[in-house]
């Protein structure tokens, strides 16, 4: 019954990427890259890629019995209810993309100590945290002091070393021994796009909108987020089950 329940979700967020795909391409194919014309004709895709989201959360709260271990399990669902978070900051409301990063930096601390975990009463600090969390405070730091215009590109380059880190520790899951083969790959592939993903919303976002060559880069490259994502949500939510439940 749990089997079907989750291919039911699965198959909804197969549908739900479908269709925000083709209407953000067919959006793109329409409007060019006038901001002003895709960000209005977006709606749709900002609710239905937030239901992605929350189904994909909803996977990881299916898990049950059939996880690798209860604080595994923990981990990865607090992981997804900051996920969730991120991206009701990012795709809801307006005016709370920062916001929404903070929320990726715990995500991504949560995935981080998961993912360097050697066996079930693994306490140990990971110590590769050590350096997002220094970007961390080296961002705000330059935030305050006013070195740059914004306090925009300083917390985005920090998250940029926080999922480096993220994905460094996902490669090497494999080698800890806690994750069978199959999860870990699952955890290593999510993450991989999970990086794709955001080197995208760094392009998108950071981008210079001055040039209509850059303009269309940075449009496409905002197209391609969500397909790297969401099968990077999928991945890591599938990660946290038993490969034989």
């Amino acid at each position: 019954m749990k089997r079907k329940r989750v291919t039911c979700l699965l198959v909804v967020i197969a549908i739900l990427a479908a269709s925000f795909l083709v209407m953000d391409w067919l959006l793109f194919f329409r409007c060019g890259a006038v901001e002003q014309c895709l960000v209005g004709g977006s709606a749709y895709q900002n609710v239905a890629k937030f239901a992605v989201t929350v189904i994909a959360a909803l996977v990881v709260f299916l898990i049950g019995k059939d996880c690798l271990s209860s604080r595994d399990r923990t981990f990865l669902q607090a992981a997804f209810v900051m996920a969730v978070c991120a991206d009701f900051c990012m795709k809801i409301v307006s005016g709370y993309a920062l916001v929404g990063i903070g929320f990726f930096m715990a995500v991504q601390t949560l995935l981080i100590v998961r993912h360097t975990r050697r066996n079930d009463g693994d306490n140990s600090f990971p110590r590769i945290l050590c350096i997002p969390f220094g970007a961390g405070l080296l961002a705000a730091a330059l935030a305050v002091s006013g070195v740059f215009s914004g306090p925009k590109l300083p917390i985005v380059a920090a998250y940029g070393v926080f999922v480096i880190c993220s994905l460094i520790a996902a490669c090497g899951a494999s080698q800890k021994g806690f994750f069978p083969a199959g999860n870990a790959r699952q955890i290593k592939w999510g993450m991989i796009l999970f990086f794709c993903c955001d080197v995208c919303v760094g392009v998108s976002g950071l981008v210079s909108a001055d040039h209509s060559v850059q303009e269309v880069v940075a449009t496409v490259a905002h197209n391609l987020v969500w397909m790297f994502y969401t099968p990077a949500l999928v991945l890591l939510a599938l990660s946290g089950y038993r490969q034989d439940a």
